[in-house]
């Protein structure tokens, strides 16, 4: 009998959970169709931080639907320089005033608008840095070389003012590769000027170190370029990374400084539109190759490229590399004939570091006479720096191809590679012999 009782228990057991099972499926076949009737619920919107949150306390309450968040007018603003400087003429004067307020910096980097806007722009942003950087009482390394750039812009802003006449700050980056800094001044007024001219410097150069020998350098070519009815601009271009004599050879900052100086001066055709101006690029030393590599490899905007005391034109084997007017007699080259920076070349140099002599007759530029009147007898380093020198050969020429006086620039002859039997192959400068007055 305990056999019998123990498998009615077990049927019974079993019968018992049977019945849960089917309730229980009855249960979730219910849920489900109740949740296929129900609309699916909408995927959360996310927005950044600077967005903040959408919904307000009356929202939730109401339900009412929220406003988008306000933009400002900066945020409409194309990315090409053209496209960009007719927006910002199809913005009202108050929307304007409001994006120069609201963001000085941003205005203050935006090629294609006008000078005189980016000035204002740039102008307070260097006070607000100078208030700010001036204020920390335990400044770091880097807070300090912001400052010292923004203090020496300042300087040389006011010094620009007073000698020319009137000063741009058309580019001011303190915090640019690792807080070396990044600056154009502009001698006169970029918007109106006839003729423009931008100088690009050599090795070893940054915003603390060097914008006062370049603020000179444009002051003295804005003089001898003449100054009437303010038909002339000069712009100190400090805008890139340039290297040092340790670092020359195999840093790729030629490259890099050349896509930045054709943005730049693609940004003054731009905020020019119908008024262009003749233009005019002018590298010198380390500048001269990446002034060269820009005009072969960037689509340099230049009317007249000038490549001074040049240790190599970079990419670019000759004139033709080029496009345009800089492709068809308006390249030229001036290189002091003791300046052993000149003779740094492919020509003279296993491995061609810095590429070909722009001088030499094979690459093609007019060449013009550059040199100084002190010179020795012999290759010195002093001549390099000679070619901005009040009343130099080289700074006379210079102003004549920046006004477009071609007729007025003396011409030198090339230098030519020959061969010697005993010396092997050279290259001779006819300018060695030529008396200076």
């Amino acid at each position: 009998m305990a056999g019998l009782s123990s498998v009615n228990s077990s049927a019974a057991e079993s019968a018992r959970r049977r019945a849960e099972a089917a309730r229980v499926a009855a249960r979730q076949q219910q849920t489900a169709t109740a949740t296929e009737a129900r609309p699916k619920a909408k995927p959360v919107e996310q927005v950044s931080a600077y967005e903040g949150p959408r919904k307000t306390g009356a929202e939730k309450l109401t339900g009412e639907k929220a406003q988008p968040a306000a933009k400002g007018p900066l945020d409409s603003a194309p990315a090409d320089p053209k496209a960009r400087a007719t927006w910002w003429k199809q913005l009202s004067p108050t929307e304007q005033m409001q994006a120069v307020s609201s963001d000085p910096k941003k205005v203050g980097s935006m090629d294609g608008l006008p000078a005189s806007v980016r000035d204002t722009a740039n102008r307070t942003q260097l006070k607000n840095e100078i208030a700010r950087l001036s204020a920390e009482k335990s400044p770091s390394k880097e807070q300090q070389r912001q400052l010292d750039n923004a203090r020496t812009v300042q300087a040389q802003l006011d010094r620009t003012a007073k000698e020319a006449g009137s000063a741009q700050l058309l580019i001011y980056d303190s915090t640019f590769v690792k807080s070396e800094g990044r600056a154009a001044i502009v001698a006169g007024n970029l918007d109106t000027a006839k003729h423009v001219s931008v100088s690009v410097p050599g090795l070893n150069s940054d915003v603390r170190s060097s914008m006062d020998s370049m603020t000179s350098e444009v002051l003295r070519l804005h003089e001898a370029s003449g100054t009437a009815n303010g038909e002339v601009a000069t712009v100190a271009w400090m805008g890139y990374d340039a290297p040092g004599f340790h670092n020359v050879a195999s840093d790729n900052a030629a490259e890099n400084g050349a896509k930045l100086l054709a943005a730049d001066v693609a940004g003054i055709r731009a905020s020019r539109e119908g008024n262009q101006p003749h233009l005019t690029v002018i590298g010198h030393s380390y500048g001269s190759t990446t002034a060269s590599i820009a005009a072969d490899k960037n689509g340099l905007q230049a009317d007249d490229l000038v490549l001074i005391g040049s240790p190599g034109a970079g990419s670019a084997k000759s004139v033709k590399d080029y496009d345009g007017a800089l492709a068809n007699g308006h390249t030229w080259s001036g290189s002091a004939s003791r300046d052993l920076v000149s003779w740094l070349n492919g020509s003279n140099l296993p491995g061609d570091p810095l590429g070909q002599d722009p001088s030499e007759n094979k690459f093609g530029a007019n060449r013009f006479t550059a040199e100084a009147k002190d010179r020795g007898n012999n290759s010195n380093m002093g001549d390099h720096s000679k070619y901005y020198n009040e009343g130099s050969e080289s700074l006379a020429n210079i102003a004549d191809i920046v006004t477009g006086n071609y007729g007025g620039v003396d011409r030198a002859q090339q230098r030519y590679g020959e061969h010697d039997w005993w010396k092997g192959n050279r290259v001779l400068d006819p300018e060695v012999k030529r008396a200076v007055e």
